[in-house]
């Protein structure tokens, strides 16, 4: 900066007593007032008090002219001011708005929206700044993955109920493997919510009739824990829990093996099924009660050949088939009620209210117990898979579950029943094309349970093989058949003339005539 001085004329006239340095005002007239005036503080009481300048006029002897003096007066208090200013620049300008008075806020709602009401000091105040409300995300979520685990919650509250449960669980096993199953069950499960966005909710490939691993790459992966999917906003359509076999109690453990067991012993008295619409290769067999191909009859599932000849080697025992049916219907239910007790009662609402026979009874009708929940059950091994389909069957949830086993096609008599830690399966993923979702079942080694809205969404298995031929997998589901509930509509009502039902004596009688 640079500030120029002029200099008028020399003045005659003898300066006052007052000092010039002291009157930072601009005077009329080249005489100077014999007292300063007094001005209004207008600087904050922290800047009232001039800091020290590079230079000081009070020793100086005061020049002869007086617009000198005035010149020299108003320029020093420039660079006070200056000075001042630098100093303090980070100063807050406003203190009082760092200690506010408490306030109360309320809600109002109004035509153009909502005004946030506010008392401060008493007095009241209304602005239509928008609320902020800490935590309103999270809670939006977690209402939805509250909506997407309710239809998988019991919702029994009947004590009578509860109790004919307890009895029925604990009269077909061991006390400790009940207390086992109760004490997981009780256990507080992490459960992994996945919420499909619009963005997913379409099949990104629907001219493929096999869905190609590269297309799988879009999709949304499950493969160990437990897993539900629901579409965002709205009610779940997939649950999927995983349980390694290194985390089995032996009990559970046995309990698998010996429910492979009874799939391979059932193959030795029901035919493979050959008409179903969706599959593609691979092998389905079928137990429990369907409705016969003609008229209005149903009976159990049965090969009479095969039948004849298990009669004939002696191996076949009426009360011991029965018994193992029962055993291994328990197992599935039970397995059912710990992973969603919600579709277990669903299961039961159905074949309760359809008076439809239960896969563990061996003659129609039979009074249910506690843990019928099906008709029927499907398994499939040797690599079964199928196309994109929905089912039509009366439940609306299905069951389904995946066993990794030894192929009992190749393997000998000292490998185990259950797959080892060489289990090299390929594929096999079951899938949801409408939601971009897959279950893959390839990366823990152990038992994968699912339910499924199975009416509603199109799914589909996936073809799966092992490199080694060693290995394949089991996979089941229960079921209860619409043309089975109209069947049995039909035998109550006495609509169907000539009915016949076909349990475990019938078809018994029917292979001793041929023997």
């Amino acid at each position: 900066m640079c500030i120029l001085f002029f200099f008028g004329p020399q003045s005659t006239s003898e300066p006052s007593s007052h000092s010039l340095s002291h009157q930072p005002h601009l005077v009329s007239s080249p005489q100077l007032p014999s007292t300063p005036p007094q001005y209004p503080q207008l600087l904050p009481q922290s800047l009232s008090q001039p800091p020290k300048a590079s230079f000081s006029l009070a020793h100086h002897q005061p020049p002869q002219n007086c617009i000198a003096h005035f010149i020299l007066n108003t320029t020093a208090i420039y660079l006070s001011l200056l000075s001042s200013s630098n100093q303090h620049q980070h100063l807050p300008s406003h203190p009082v708005m760092y200690n506010r008075a408490p306030t109360t806020s309320h809600n109002e709602d109004n035509d153009n929206g909502l005004f946030n009401r506010s008392t401060i000091n008493g007095e009241q105040q209304t602005s239509k700044r928008k609320r902020v409300r800490p935590g309103k995300n999270v809670k939006r979520w977690e209402l939805k993955k509250k909506t997407a685990l309710q239809p998988f919650q019991a919702t029994s509250t009947d004590p009578s109920q509860e109790q004919e449960d307890e009895k029925g669980i604990s009269s077909t096993h061991s006390a400790t493997q009940s207390n086992n199953n109760n004490t997981n069950n009780n256990q507080k499960e992490k459960i992994f919510v996945y919420l499909v966005p619009p963005s997913h909710q379409f099949d990104p490939k629907p001219s493929e009739a096999i869905t190609t691993q590269q297309t799988l790459q879009l999709y949304q992966h499950f493969t160990h824990g437990t897993c539900v999917a629901a579409p965002r906003g709205e009610p779940p359509f997939c649950k999927v829990k995983y349980v390694p076999f290194d985390t089995m109690s032996a009990e559970e453990l046995q309990g698998w093996e010996k429910l492979v067991c009874h799939f391979f012993d059932r193959t030795n008295y029901v035919a493979a099924v050959k008409n179903n619409g969706p599959q593609v290769d691979g092998s389905m067999w079928a137990d429990g009660w369907r409705k016969g191909s003609k008229k209005e009859s149903f009976g159990r599932y049965c090969s009479v050949g095969k039948l004849v000849k298990m009669m004939l080697l002696a191996n076949y025992n009426p009360q011991d088939e029965a018994a193992s049916i029962k055993e291994a219907s328990d197992f599935i239910s039970i397995q059912l009620q710990h992973l969603a007790p919600g579709v277990f009662e669903k299961y039961r609402e159905t074949l309760i209210e359809n008076n439809l026979p239960s896969m563990s009874h061996m003659e129609y009708p039979l009074p249910y117990d506690a843990l019928d929940f099906a008709s029927f059950l499907t398994f499939t091994m040797f690599d079964f898979h199928n196309g994109p389909h929905c089912d039509t069957d009366a439940n609306h949830w299905t069951l389904v579950c995946w066993i990794p086993i030894f192929n009992p096609r190749n393997c000998s008599e000292d490998d185990p029943i259950l797959a080892n830690d060489d289990f090299d399966m390929l594929g096999g993923q079951f899938t949801f094309r409408d939601f971009q979702v897959c279950l893959d079942l390839n990366h823990v080694l152990g038992v994968a349970l699912c339910v499924f809205r199975s009416r509603d969404y199109t799914h589909q298995t996936l073809p799966g093989a092992s490199p080694s031929g060693k290995y394949t997998r089991i996979g089941f589901s229960g079921q209860m058949s619409e043309a089975m509930s109209n069947a049995v509509v039909a035998h109550i009502n006495g609509t169907a003339p000539f009915l016949e039902v076909a349990g475990q004596e019938k078809q018994v009688s029917n292979a001793q005539k041929k023997l």
